[in-house]
C-alpha cells in the first residue's frame, strides 16, 4: 500500500468566541486547505488533555467506577480519569488521579499513547495508561462532582458490561479494547 502525505491545512486566523477558564474554549478560525479553499467558520474547541487509566490489581481483578456522566445524561462504567493540570506531566497526573479516585496506587504503569477523541472539532487529548500491582493506600478523595461507586471487577465481567452498554463513552470503551486486546497490549505499550 503506498502512503500518501496529506498537508496540514493552514490557520489564517483565530478568535475566541467563547471562554471557560479552565475547562472550555470555544474559537472560530479561517482556515486554507492544501488544495487552496479557505473555510471561513470553523470551530475548535480546546479543553484540556486528560489522563485515563486501566488499573489492575495483582490477583486481576480491575478496579472500575460507576458514576452519572452529565454530558451523556446516564450512569457509564469508567476508568479513573481526570484533567491535567496546567503544565502536569500526564504519567503525574494518571497516579494522581488513581489515588484521588479510587484511594490506590499502583507498582508498574505502561503507556498507550495520546489519543484526540473528536479529531475535527476538540483538541483536547487522552493519554492511556495500564496500572499494574495496584493496592490501597488511602481513602479515596476525588473532590469530583459525580458520585462514585468503586467496583472490583473481572475481565469476563468487564465485556459483559460492555456487551450490556454499560460503557457510554468513546475513551472508556476504547481503553477497555487496547488494554485487553493481546495484540494491541503488547505492540503499542511502553514502560512508563
Amino acid at each position: 500500500m503506498t502512503r500518501r502525505r496529506h498537508a496540514p491545512w493552514t490557520v489564517l486566523d483565530s478568535r475566541e468566541v467563547f471562554s471557560a477558564p479552565p475547562y472550555i474554549s470555544v474559537q472560530t478560525q479561517r482556515v486554507r486547505l492544501p488544495d487552496g479553499r479557505q473555510v471561513h467558520d470553523f470551530h475548535r474547541i480546546v479543553m484540556p488533555d486528560y489522563a485515563l487509566v486501566f488499573p489492575e490489581l495483582p490477583d486481576g481483578r480491575l478496579i472500575v467506577l460507576r458514576q452519572y456522566k452529565h454530558g451523556v445524561g446516564d450512569v457509564s462504567l469508567t476508568f479513573p480519569a481526570g484533567t491535567l493540570d496546567p503544565g502536569e506531566d500526564p504519567l503525574a497526573a494518571a497516579k494522581r488521579e488513581l489515588k484521588e479516585e479510587t484511594g490506590y496506587e499502583a507498582a508498574s504503569w505502561r503507556y498507550y499513547g495520546r489519543y484526540v477523541t473528536h479529531a475535527n472539532a476538540f483538541s483536547n487529548a487522552a493519554h492511556l495508561y495500564t496500572a499494574a500491582g495496584c493496592r490501597k493506600a488511602a481513602e479515596p478523595d476525588s473532590g469530583d462532582l459525580e458520585e462514585m461507586e468503586l467496583l472490583l471487577m473481572t475481565r469476563p465481567e468487564l465485556f459483559e458490561a460492555a456487551r450490556r452498554g454499560e460503557f457510554k463513552l468513546t475513551s472508556q470503551i476504547g481503553m477497555l479494547a487496547l488494554a485487553t486486546h493481546p495484540v494491541l497490549a503488547e505492540t503499542m505499550g511502553r514502560e512508563a
